[in-house]
């Protein structure tokens, strides 16, 4: 098959979306299909682009309120423009908005088959960004928000899913939310679930230092603001806490820690995977404090270099129920009583030790699989 994938983020660029296209790709071109992609990007062209087996075609992004609109059209052009040229088989978007609405576009004028993955939800998370008082995915829908709020931007998404031949979900937990609000019928709800990268190595854990992490964006949807308030609550005085990432809350967390006078929270930026590994591999705990993850592949990368997390109750992993603790993202005493408990070593070795125990081996090469067989 030759597949077009439409995305709004691609390597270099950091974001669980990135990775996971770059390594589904990887598979999908050993299979013998062929792909081309076309993304936003802060670059029209990147080095690494040259080495990559298959055409990356990027939207350069512009600024401001009407260049938002201008990106989206730019990008439905390259679309209509690769399709001109290429006789691909099938579109796999994995954006229901940015790169959602122009591939439905497209979709009017093409009879070929189109795929929307649901990853994350654009209209909470916009929600979120202005909101005074934060809310979790389910809140957001069960209180009517996104009518009140978003209703024509809920709308342009309905008429997107309307376009899909198949929305696939990464979660059983999104996939009901979405199909009760959205009103998707039965027939057209795929589930895939996120892979765990086997690539990453664990190391042995005898050498870890006293350092909390966080990883990922810094946005009022990962909640860490809530993290820091927990983390200078904590009994024991002689961790620290690194916040890997960047994003728009970050001048408004590093104000916080200045308030609260915390000199053992530091803020490292966007670092490499690579990087972000080390910094891993070597931590005392990663906490995931988002409003709600949905499928969060940070907390299988920690997983998978065996390293102990904590997480929010607001999860799609429900296979995580029982075996991890948790705690609400809008409790703030769950969390400090979490990190006071694993403070004292003999309890953080008996979690790390149940946390061992846990089997999930769901790799790339088997998504690549199950994706070949939908888009089929």
């Amino acid at each position: 098959m030759k597949i077009l994938i439409a995305t709004g983020i691609f390597i270099p660029e950091v974001g669980g979306p990135a990775t996971y296209i770059f390594n589904l790709a990887k598979e999908l071109i050993g299979s013998g299909h062929q792909i081309i992609i076309v993304t936003y990007s802060d670059q029209n062209i990147y080095d690494l682009d040259q080495d990559l087996p298959y055409q990356v075609v990027r939207v350069k992004r512009k600024s401001g309120f009407f260049g938002k609109f201008l990106n989206y059209y730019n990008y439905y052009k390259k679309l209509k423009e690769i399709y001109s040229k290429e006789n691909f088989d099938i579109v796999y978007s994995f954006d229901h908005f940015s790169a959602g609405i122009p591939v439905s576009i497209l979709a009017k004028k093409i009879k070929k088959p189109i795929i929307i993955r649901v990853g994350g939800d654009f209209i909470w998370e916009r929600y979120l960004s202005y909101a005074k008082k934060p809310v979790t995915l389910r809140e957001f829908y069960q209180r009517s928000f996104h009518l009140k709020y978003e209703n024509i931007r809920f709308n342009l998404i309905r008429k997107v899913f309307s376009q899909a031949d198949k929305i696939v979900f990464t979660t059983q937990f999104q996939k009901e939310i979405f199909a009760q609000y959205y009103k998707l019928p039965g027939s057209k709800l795929v589930l895939l679930n996120n892979p765990i990268n086997t690539a990453i190595k664990s190391i042995e854990r005898n050498n870890f230092n006293h350092n909390i992490i966080f990883h990922g964006r810094i946005n009022k949807k990962n909640n860490v603001s809530f993290l820091i308030k927990a983390f200078s609550q904590m009994q024991n005085k002689d961790f620290s806490l690194q916040i890997i990432g960047d994003g728009p809350e970050k001048s408004q967390l590093e104000n916080l820690v200045a308030e609260l006078k915390l000199n053992n929270v530091i803020f490292l930026g966007s670092l490499s995977r690579e990087e972000t590994y080390q910094k891993l591999s070597r931590a005392y705990l990663a906490v995931y404090p988002s409003l709600t993850d949905i499928s969060p592949n940070g907390l299988l990368e920690s997983l998978q270099l065996k390293v102990p997390f904590v997480c929010t109750t607001e999860i799609g992993f429900d296979w995580l129920a029982g075996k991890v603790k948790m705690f609400s993202p809008q409790k703030i005493e769950e969390l400090i009583k979490i990190l006071d408990d694993l403070s004292i070593l003999d309890n953080y070795q008996a979690y790390q030790g149940n946390l061992n125990k846990i089997d999930y081996h769901y790799n790339y090469s088997q998504l690549a699989e199950d994706t070949v067989k939908i888009l089929k």
